[in-house]
């Protein structure tokens, strides 16, 4: 009796054993983790290359920190097995790669964020090649290019171009125009400075057609009004005592001790016809023109004003000969901006909505050199960052 007892405990001990075993093993196979090693440092082989993207002219220039995927494979799928990063002079490498197919893809932000909060650069993408790796070294070049622009949205301002192809919107009351420079202790420009930051109160457009997948067809006409110049200063920002007039150089009249600024030069505009606009990068460029900044004839006087006391100071004395420009011209020059469309939100407001159409800008120009602006405040190069609201015509949908 004690013998069978004995023999039924060691099989079931057995079995729960067996059991165990069978039990950890396939845990251990579902939580097994495949690892590809693709490098040899003692037999593989390199992949090597230039990456490059287009700037604003369209000419080929190191893309310095583009990052780069390695896949197995033919594609991008999985995980990459290895990345590698353009250095400064776009140059990049996958190091001791054994025999084998991969496929590489590449990714670019000209400044260097991996984040989108507005426009912080621009995005530039290629969207692979697949090599196979011998015993040989592998010399490939990597071309990032501009993005397919992903809809077909056409809108226009203008009632004329609106129609069955584009839809009517407006310029939403939320839009700015903010600007951005450095501080230039007084007309000293090689310091160490503090920066400057703006806007302009008055921010409108003339004329806005915008077509996502044809941007030939796309035309930009929009102005400020400089006298509505904002720096967050009320003080500074005043036409009659303040630095205003002096910062953007606004050309104003003084009748007693009231000042007001000239109607006829006191608009700058941005202007891009059709034609002139691309697609590039994720957005697009404009080859646009910046016109303004005319400056009234010297010696002339305006209604209920003398030569001496009638023009403001600043109005003259930072326009100076040398420039190769006289009083009174008109000023226009080429300015490229870059811009995208951001999204399309639908806004409610009861059991009323409008489609909202968000657009961000950017463009850099040197109001010193260029425009001719020989301020005390700012130093040569000024950044605007133009933020646009269009809205569609109130419960129709777009």
């Amino acid at each position: 009796m004690k013998t069978m007892k004995l023999f039924r405990l060691f099989s079931i001990t057995a079995i729960v054993a067996v059991g165990l075993v069978f039990s950890l093993s396939n845990c251990k196979r579902e939580k097994e983790i495949v690892v590809v090693n693709v490098h040899d440092t003692l037999k593989g082989k390199d992949i090597t290359g230039l990456c490059t993207y287009p700037d604003y002219t369209n000419a080929m220039v190191p893309a310095k920190g583009a990052a780069l995927l390695l896949y197995t494979g033919s594609s991008a799928t999985g995980t990459p097995v290895a990345t590698a990063f353009a250095d400064a002079l776009g140059n990049y490498s996958f190091r001791y790669l054994l025999p084998g197919s991969y496929f590489i893809t590449a990714a670019y932000n000209t400044d260097n964020v991996n984040y989108k909060d507005q426009l912080h650069g621009i995005n530039f993408a290629f969207d692979g090649i697949g090599i196979t790796m011998g015993s040989s070294n592998i010399a490939q070049n990597i071309a990032l290019a501009t993005v397919a622009a992903p809809g077909t949205v056409k809108i226009s301002m203008d009632t004329i171009t609106s129609g069955p192809s584009y839809r009517i919107v407006t310029l939403e009351s939320h839009s700015k125009c903010p600007w951005e420079g450095n501080w230039a202790y007084g007309t000293t420009t090689n310091l160490p400075s503090m920066g400057m930051q703006g806007g302009f109160n008055v921010f409108k457009f003339t004329k806005f057609d915008f077509d996502e997948a044809n941007p030939a067809n796309i035309v930009i006409n929009a102005w400020v009004q400089t006298s509505s110049i904002n720096t967050f200063e009320p003080a500074r920002d005043a036409l009659a005592g303040g630095c205003v007039r002096k910062t953007l150089n606004v050309d104003t009249i003084m009748v007693g001790t009231t000042v007001t600024p000239i109607p006829a030069t006191d608009t700058v505009r941005f202007y891009a016809n059709a034609g002139e606009v691309v697609k590039y990068g994720k957005g697009y460029l404009a080859h646009g023109h910046i016109k303004g900044f005319y400056k009234h004839a010297y010696g002339t006087t305006g209604p209920g004003a003398t030569l001496s006391t009638g023009f403001l100071p600043a109005d003259t004395s930072y326009m100076q000969a040398n420039d190769g420009i006289a009083y009174g011209t008109v000023i226009d020059k080429p300015v490229d901006m870059y811009f995208e469309y951001i999204s399309k939100n639908k806004k409610w407001s009861g059991a009323n909505y409008n489609w909202m159409f968000v657009f961000e800008g950017k463009f850099i120009i040197d109001i010193r050199n260029t425009f001719y602006i020989k301020t005390g405040s700012l130093r040569n190069m000024i950044t605007v960052t133009p933020h646009v609201n269009m809205m569609g015509t109130t419960n129709r949908e777009y």
